[in-house]
């Protein structure tokens, strides 16, 4: 016997007749906000603190970036089945006391070692609550709308950026690095854990309700996109698809130039503004992303996700060349800004293309997997470009190397396809 519906959250009586998998999605915004805005865009900023304060020389640095975003990948892979079996709640319930012990400890590290350890308990919190956990309960909720509804949810690491870098540059220079990291730990948890319980609910069906909020008598969804939707991929499967390979060239490529100039943004813009103005540039890149994220969102449920996401990879690629061409403000501001544009997208297109061509139940499933091995190709992005800077004596004939493997990627993923479906479904 079917079991019967539970009850909504006490939010959804705020407005009892809107569909709650919006609530959902402006509460994940919120929570990305600060764990996305912390775990990504911060990490640039205790790049530059710990290489600044010379606990570490830029090349260590670095190497500590690029092993804190491979971790996370291997984090996101080893909870994605689980994820999609289980729901993502109570990954996100663990994560966020985690992630904000670690950066407590970030505060107190007098050593390389010490940053490694404390970089790898990072990582595994941020996994937890981060891309694979958040976008999954998403792809529950919605179909139809899934693009816009991700969208809002991503917002939040925009916001973030444009928030928290600031503000966690400033803390550093008044209070130093430990008083502020065990600001962004306590904003953490008092942050996700309330959203965590009070907000985020695993799936519609629990409740009486269809995916979009449908109501019980609407059209069905499209015969094509309802079995996509249903099949179940075994890591196995995906990894025997063509499909699966050409979106992992592609979102290799676009995130190791991604990331890679990423978290040296604030280095490299340093170089030519002060430190204000550079941190400025930063967090204009941040509101572009945010603007673009909401453009992007409002359209893509409508159009060719390959073709848009060449076309964003390209823009990438020449923002990263006008970083090295350009020394005047104004450029440069103009370039922070094109690749704003493009860094937040990067990131919702990977996660709504893999729901696309591998559907909703195998989602965490094939994004983990995905994210196991593109993470750790972006986080060879801060280490190489650091080498490359220290080989080269600088960064611009560097990041001209990271601008072509944008258009690879361009190129790479105009080439996917939707995989042919697996033999009979089973449980993965």
């Amino acid at each position: 016997m079917t079991p019967p519906p539970k009850p909504l959250p006490a939010l959804h009586r705020l407005a009892p007749d809107r569909y709650y998998g919006w609530f959902i999605a402006f509460g994940l915004a919120a929570m990305s906000s600060v764990v996305v805005g912390i775990g990504f865009y911060g990490m640039a900023v205790f790049l530059d603190a710990l290489a600044s304060a010379r606990l570490l020389t830029r090349a260590q640095a670095s190497l500590a970036t690029t092993l804190y975003f491979v971790a996370t990948g291997v984090g996101g892979w080893g909870i994605g089945r689980s994820v999609d079996r289980y729901g993502s709640r109570r990954w996100i319930a663990a994560g966020a006391p985690l992630m904000a012990v670690a950066l407590v400890a970030l505060g107190r590290v007098d050593s390389f070692a010490q940053v490694l350890a404390v970089y790898l308990l990072l990582a595994l919190g941020f996994s937890m609550i981060g891309n694979v956990p958040t976008s999954a309960i998403l792809t529950r909720w919605f179909v139809a709308q899934r693009a816009r509804a991700l969208s809002i949810a991503q917002t939040g690491v925009s916001i973030g950026g444009v928030v928290l870098v600031p503000l966690t540059v400033g803390w550093v220079r008044t209070h130093g690095l430990g008083a502020a990291t065990a600001w962004l730990g306590a904003l953490v948890l008092g942050v996700g854990w309330p959203i965590c319980a009070w907000v985020l609910r695993a799936d519609p069906r629990d409740h009486g309700l269809a995916p979009d909020g449908r109501e019980p008598g609407a059209p069905a969804l499209p015969a094509a996109l309802q079995a996509s939707e249903s099949r179940v991929w075994t890591r196995r499967e995906a990894l025997r698809t063509r499909c699966f390979w050409l979106l992992v060239g592609a979102f290799s490529a676009i995130l190791f130039c991604q990331v890679g100039t990423a978290m040296h943004q604030l280095s490299l813009l340093r170089e030519s503004l002060d430190a204000k103005l550079a941190a400025l540039a930063v967090s204009t890149t941040a509101a572009g992303s945010f603007a673009a994220r909401l453009a992007v969102g409002g359209v893509a449920d409508r159009l060719d996700k390959r073709r848009l996401a060449a076309g964003l990879m390209a823009l990438q690629g020449a923002a990263v060349a006008g970083f090295s061409w350009f020394v005047q403000a104004p450029p440069l501001f103009a370039c922070a800004l094109i690749f704003g544009v493009t860094i937040g997208n990067v990131f919702l297109l990977q996660a709504l293309l893999v729901a696309e061509l591998f559907g909703a139940r195998s989602f965490a499933t094939t994004l983990g997997l995905l994210q196991l091995i593109t993470q750790t190709a972006s986080g060879l992005g801060p280490f190489a470009l650091g080498l490359l800077h220290d080989a080269l004596g600088g960064y611009a004939r560097a990041l001209r190397v990271l601008a072509a493997l944008a258009v690879v990627a361009a190129l790479l993923v105009r080439r996917v396809q939707a995989p042919e479906p697996p033999a009979p479904a089973r449980a993965s």
